[in-house]
């Protein structure tokens, strides 16, 4: 004997194990964006966007290698892997937007946490560059590949800044705040954060978020410093630097979560250079508005 299965879910495409929050966070990116999103063997996942400013597609290939201002022929072979609906003559009917690290001179990886409500924000600056040459930009975040670089002011914004939110789980609340920071810089975070609510909840924390108390916060160890280096190693002379903080619960209530939520700072510095958890505060604000951009998210209307 066989099942027929219902016509909501053919034509919806509803896949197997669909109310595993993971499966359901995937469906509904690749629905609104008309991509796969396919996994890559080293966690992260290939998306085909849309640069505003230089007007190409790029190719985010994994979470470490990017393909920058692709040809007509390379967006319309990896549009056809990724499924992305394309038209008889081979350009798309649509693609997500965000601005490409050539334009935005910065690598903004923007992602969620599945499971729960939270988002992880990596942002490396590259080094400034006058090369024409086609030949790939080493970054600590992997290969940037380009056909053209052009000149820039040095960008006074931090060279990495790592901003991360989550909330707390009822089966952490026995843990320290320390032990909190491990999980959320080992978490998988391999879904683009390219939902409204993410864009809400940077606006709330730009918005609504005070400024941290000290007896709120606790600095980072040495397994978080160790993690952050993987990610981007520092060079010679810089350290990371930064802080775990947990707001009080009524804070945590405004964005509408059931769950405590703790937020994690870290910037990469000059060892010599003094900082406080007000210093880095000030930092990320500085830099909510750039990633902002990075993203092409809109002022929320009211």
């Amino acid at each position: 004997m066989f099942s027929i299965a219902s016509l909501d879910d053919v034509f919806n495409a509803v896949p197997p194990h669909y109310d595993d929050g993971r499966v359901q966070q995937q469906v509904l990116l690749s629905r609104e964006f008309s991509q796969l999103f396919p996994e890559t063997i080293y966690g992260g996942r290939q998306v085909l966007w849309w640069c505003p400013r230089c007007a190409t597609p790029w190719w985010q290939a994994d979470h470490r290698l990017f393909v920058l201002r692709l040809s007509s022929e390379q967006a319309a072979y990896i549009g056809h892997q990724l499924h992305a609906p394309m038209r008889q003559d081979g350009t798309f009917h649509e693609l997500p937007m965000r601005v490409c690290p050539d334009c935005l001179r910065a690598v903004c990886v923007i992602d969620t946490y599945p499971g729960r409500l939270g988002t992880q924000i990596l942002w490396h600056a590259l080094p400034n560059s006058t090369s024409t040459s086609s030949e790939p930009l080493p970054t600590n975040l992997g290969l940037v590949t380009t056909a053209d670089r052009c000149t820039s002011a040095r960008d006074t914004l931090p060279q990495a800044f790592l901003f991360a939110m989550a909330e707390q789980t009822p089966r952490e609340n026995a843990l320290s705040l320390a032990q909190i920071g491990d999980a959320m810089l080992t978490w998988q975070t391999d879904l683009p954060g390219e939902l409204d609510a993410v864009a809400w909840q940077l606006r709330w924390i730009e918005r609504t978020l005070p400024p941290p108390r000290a007896d709120e916060c606790e600095p980072l160890g040495t397994a978080h410093l160790a993690r952050l280096a993987y990610l981007v190693e520092p060079a010679p002379g810089m350290c990371w630097q930064g802080f775990l903080w947990q707001p009080p619960e009524t804070l945590s209530s405004a964005l509408f979560t059931r769950q405590p939520l703790v937020l994690l700072h870290a910037v990469l510095l000059p060892q010599a250079e003094p900082t406080s958890i007000f210093h880095l505060y000030s930092l990320w604000q500085r830099l909510l508005p750039r990633v902002f951009e990075a993203a092409q998210w809109e002022e929320p209307r009211s």
